[in-house]
């Protein structure tokens, strides 16, 4: 039982890790049409086609136009005429995607399952007992 909850731990430990890495990535300014400016904690700067630009920074359309901003793995972001928009890396924070909600969620429920087993049991030599209120 000790096993099955510490191969849980580490699988979210696993999954929190490269949710971090994700959210580390750095991006690129892939489309730059009309006025853009970029701010990265320095203020803001004409936008060049090909910067770098990572979570936190800043990018602004004056006007019509827009931007892009690329981080790989078909996570864009656009930013629209006349707006300002400080950079989110897609799928980064607490929004999951199906696949991880599914794994956290797998995860949580077999831990619970474990733990139900674990505390059921009390050393008798019955089985596996769940105890049900009534």
């Amino acid at each position: 039982m000790a096993y099955a909850s510490v191969a849980g731990l580490l699988s979210l430990g696993m999954i929190g890790s490269a949710a971090a890495d994700a959210c580390q990535t750095t991006g690129t300014l892939a489309e730059a049409v009309g006025t853009v400016l970029v701010d990265k904690g320095q203020g803001f700067t004409p936008g060049v086609v090909g910067a770098s630009l990572k979570g936190g920074d800043k990018v602004a359309v004056q006007g019509p136009g827009s931007a892009v901003v690329d981080f790989g793995n078909d996570r864009t972001v656009t930013v629209p005429s006349s707006t300002t928009e400080t950079l989110r890396v897609p799928g980064c924070g607490v929004a999951l995607d199906n696949s991880t909600g599914l794994v956290i969620g797998t995860v949580a429920v077999g831990g619970g399952i474990a733990a139900a087993i674990a505390l059921s049991n009390n050393d008798s030599k019955n089985g596996i007992i769940f105890p049900v209120s009534p």
